[in-house]
């Protein structure tokens, strides 16, 4: 559901929207026989490197918790690897479009100065 909604989202804002309610929304502790460091579910969400952060961390949490053969862990974070990934790979997009606009926009003012 939140991948989706990540995909069509056309905002950097809309996409930290979207991780701050999935953070709210999932329970990375409780349940879970493991639970995620503090640092990976706390809020706000602050730039790119801070989600690839997080990311990166789940990562590292989702071999743990294979490791352990702990199954329910596992299913969560990998959801959470999912929905990180998905937002950086969103995030990527968007500054690739952002940058495509700005190099035409340059190239058609300098074709105007010339």
């Amino acid at each position: 559901m939140f991948a989706d909604q990540l995909r069509s989202a056309n905002t950097e804002y809309e996409i930290y929207f979207l991780l701050t309610s999935y953070l709210e929304s999932v329970p990375f502790t409780g349940s879970l026989n493991w639970s995620i460091p503090e640092h990976v579910t706390r809020l706000p969400l602050y730039d790119k490197a801070d989600i690839r952060s997080r990311f990166d961390q789940l990562m590292l949490e989702l071999d743990l918790a294979s490791k352990r053969l702990d199954d329910e862990s596992c299913a969560v974070i990998r959801d959470g690897v999912y929905v990180f990934g998905f937002a950086l790979s969103r995030l990527n997009a968007l500054h690739e479009q952002c940058g495509r606009r700005q190099n035409i926009v340059s190239s058609g003012l300098n074709a105007r100065a010339a």
